[in-house]
């Protein structure tokens, strides 16, 4: 029986295991508490894995509506038993994500009345073969559908209204743009296709075709690869709709050619009138309710947009009789003239694999003005019709511009990571990704010195000085044996390494490195310059940590102006100056003027930054602690209730930066109301909790304040409130464990329940808060040496 139950285990978490990450529209999962090794329950299983490789098989109810909460990106599939049909569905049916649910059972008409309550079911099936035919079906339709306005959070939207969310569309604009300057050569194309073959190494068909892309594949074939219904098709739209720059990164060779082959074709298109096209779908009613509410505005589409020449084509694909209170049908009606310079389309109908569709497909980025919105009674769905639009090109031609210049120094693969680290604020990502162009590219490449100088970069981020000295002194000692010494990378080198210092308080070494790099920059570049400017500004923070105010300003306003002159009216690098200006006025004392430089700086930061980059909240912190220097704690509360208001609305319920203000508030008022303080600590807790992937060091920050403001307690007091907030958060373990600690001040603490917190978190070190638990036992062994120090120099 061990043996049969090993085996069982074991091919029911297959997939779970080897496909930890879903990389497709439609994520599938087939609960069944019957699940074993029979060879019926193998065949199904192995067919939905050709189906979705990322597919999860449970035989565990609670185990599996855990993962349907937890899903936000994709789309929910459900295959269920009829032992569970009923119970599923009155605890999931509300999900957004779950959007279709198929019956599989052995008695048709004993579960039939559950079609009339719950309308995502798409059927009820004895057959194996029917319900296979029925999911596939019904993926193509909704696969189709999520490519261009698919919503489930801010992140993943794929409509941008620009006047409202200019920042993420610039920026993906600036993205795609790098990605298509990037070298196309036989690295890049295995590069995407050993990817491919990984993820679907359990699906023969996918794994066919992945072998007829390497044998047969030129760049001319491009469009009719994409609208084959295969892995190239399913990966990318993802990949586009969703902003995964790893994903995105990893196809950029098949981006290049398949923009370039909708440019050739457009060509052809130049002396043909205006077009009219259409596309069906279903977009989430908020999104459409945004649409309504924009008229007139400007949108765009993250991918590549399908549309057909044809309206009876395009109302295939609206599921007219669905009745979801989620979704709204829509048709779109789009007017497009071949003449427009930048919005880019193709008449596709000769090269796509799919015949009769009569298909025009829209490059990445296209423009749209929204015109009107309607509902149309006779096909009772409502029309929305835009017009291709040339109108905010110019913006985005100006931000180009300057990746334009800025890539004349770093190559296209320098700049992509870059980008992602400075103005996506995603260090995380950007470390991971040129640590990967340091594993792959050749040693003797002409970007190994730079790729070794931004790992010291993303170090620095992270505080890690030590790591990022050892990776800018490589980087600086290839400089050194490859380049003249007045080469800009030679001053950036010296620039990073003047950074390491000032942090490590050595201020006058600082110094020496800075006007170093400035001499360098002073030859190269007599007038104004990007990289200049951020030396100028360098040297005067090293004035302002030195307390030299004055001198710090005159360096910081010789920056701005430089900064202005370079860069567009709106940019993070000028807001970032204005801050500093504003945190040395705040050091001087003169909080009126620091406030006025800080409201500059967020007010910057939020036209040209994603609404869910970190410095926006590093910015409404400094706004904050000025108020409560300046003891106007009303101000700063109605500041911070105004911006929660936002955020909620622009990123969701649970997002890090609704947690910050949540935390500014308890801090505010800790002082004169801890009951009420302890309330916002605990609520922000509770957001960083359902926080996907979980924020490790606003957390670490959320509980540390919550330590010090139960360490004023009595040890009374701080009992009650463990064991209160210990009912509040019942399954967050760790945390839980983390906060016992932190709640008992050194004074009352024991060896004995040391020792037994610690071997709990061991126990639950497997388990997904692994990082924080490996963080929390730091802290514990940290704080038992400090505490075992003080004893000893006591005694």
């Amino acid at each position: 029986m061990a043996t049969s139950k090993s085996l069982n285990e074991r091919r029911q978490n297959l997939l779970p295991n080897e496909v930890s990450h879903n990389k497709e529209d439609i994520q599938l999962v087939w609960l069944d508490g019957n699940m074993n090794d029979s060879d019926d329950y193998l065949l199904t299983q192995s067919m939905l894995i050709e189906l979705n490789p990322a597919v999860q098989f449970y035989s565990h109810f609670d185990r599996c509506l855990d993962f349907i909460k937890s899903i936000k990106h994709e789309q929910i599939f459900l295959i269920v038993s009829g032992a569970f049909a009923q119970q599923i569905l009155l605890q999931s049916h509300h999900y957004r994500s779950l959007v279709a649910i198929f019956i599989f059972c052995y008695n048709h008409q004993h579960y039939k009345p559950l079609m009339q309550e719950y309308n995502k079911i798409i059927g009820i099936f004895t057959d194996q073969h029917n319900l296979l035919q029925s999911v596939k079906e019904k993926m193509n339709l909704v696969e189709k559908q999520a490519l261009t306005f698919s919503l489930f959070d801010q992140k993943q939207k794929s409509m941008k209204d620009l006047s409202q969310e200019s920042a993420s569309f610039l920026l993906h604009q600036m993205l795609i743009y790098i990605l298509k300057q990037m070298s196309q050569d036989e690295h890049s194309k295995k590069q995407m296709l050993d990817m491919c073959r990984d993820y679907y190494k359990n699906n023969k068909q996918e794994l066919k075709k992945i072998e007829e892309f390497q044998n047969t594949y030129t760049c001319n074939k491009a469009i009719e690869w994409y609208t084959h219904d295969c892995f190239l098709y399913k990966l990318l739209n993802k990949a586009l709709r969703t902003e995964d720059i790893d994903l995105l990164f990893t196809f950029r060779f098949f981006i290049i050619d398949l923009c370039s082959a909708i440019e050739q074709e457009n060509q052809l298109l130049k002396n043909r009138g205006t077009l009219t096209l259409y596309r069906g779908t279903q977009i989430p009613r908020e999104e459409f309710e945004k649409i309504k509410e924009n008229i007139g505005k400007t949108i765009s589409t993250n991918g590549f947009l399908s549309t057909s020449r044809n309206i009876n084509v395009s109302l295939v694909f609206i599921p007219i009789n669905s009745q979801s209170n989620d979704f709204t049908s829509v048709l779109f009606e789009i007017k497009a003239n071949p003449l427009l310079k930048t919005v880019i389309f193709a008449d596709v109908e000769n090269k796509s694999r799919i015949q009769d569709e009569e298909e025009v497909l829209f490059n990445i980025n296209s423009l749209f003005k929204i015109v009107s919105v309607w509902f149309d009674p006779e096909f009772n769905i409502w029309k929305v019709e835009l017009n291709a639009t040339d109108e905010g090109a110019e913006k985005v031609e100006e931000y180009l511009l300057l990746s334009k210049q800025q890539m004349e120094e770093l190559s296209p693969l320098i700049y992509f990571g870059r980008l992602l680290m400075k103005e996506l604020g995603q260090v995380d990502r950007a470390g991971k990704y040129f640590n990967m162009l340091l594993k792959s590219l050749p040693h003797d490449h002409p970007d190994i010195a730079a790729v070794y100088n931004n790992i010291g970069v993303v170090h620095k981020r992270r505080n890690e000085l030590n790591l990022a000295s050892k990776n800018y002194e490589i980087a600086y000692e290839m400089r050194q044996k490859q380049l003249p010494s007045n080469h800009p990378h030679i001053a950036g080198s010296l620039n990073n390494i003047g950074l390491i210092y000032k942090e490590k308080g050595d201020f006058n070494t600082a110094l020496d490195y800075f006007q170093q790099a400035l001499r360098v920059y002073d030859t190269l570049y007599p007038g104004n310059n990007l990289q200049k400017a951020g030396t100028i500004k360098n040297i005067g923070i090293v004035y302002k940590d030195k307390e030299d105010f004055d001198t710090a300003l005159t360096y910081f306003f010789h920056a701005l102006e430089m900064y202005k002159r370079v860069l567009p009216h709106q940019h993070s690098e000028i807001a970032r100056c204005l801050g500093s200006i504003g945190y040395t006025y705040e050091k001087k004392g003169n909080f009126d003027i620091a406030l006025d430089y800080y409201q500059q700086r967020l007010n910057m930061d939020e036209q040209c930054l994603p609404f869910d980059h970190s410095d926006l909240s590093f910015d409404l912190d400094s706004i904050i602690d000025t108020y409560k220097k300046m003891n106007e704690i009303d101000k700063a509360l109605d500041l911070c209730q105004q911006k929660r208001l936002i955020q909620k609305t622009r990123l969701g319920e649970n997002h890090p930066r609704i947690a910050r203000t949540l935390m500014n508030m308890a801090n505010l008022i800790e002082d004169d109301n801890s009951n009420e303080a302890l309330k916002y600590y605990k609520q922000a807790l509770s957001v960083l909790d359902n926080c996907t992937p979980l924020d490790h060091q606003v957390t670490s920050q959320c509980l540390t304040s919550m330590s010090c403001l139960y360490s004023k307690s009595s040890p009374t007091n701080l009992a009650n409130g463990t064991s209160l907030f210990l009912s509040v958060e019942p399954n967050n373990v760790v945390i839980s464990c983390f906060i016992l600690l932190l709640l008992i001040p050194a004074t009352f603490r024991n060896t004995d329940h040391i020792i037994s917190i610690i071997s709990f978190l061991c126990c639950v070190a497997a388990d997904s808060r692994l990082t924080c638990a490996n963080e929390s036992l730091t802290y514990i062994v940290k704080n038992i040496l400090n505490n075992a120090t003080k004893d000893k120099n006591n005694k």
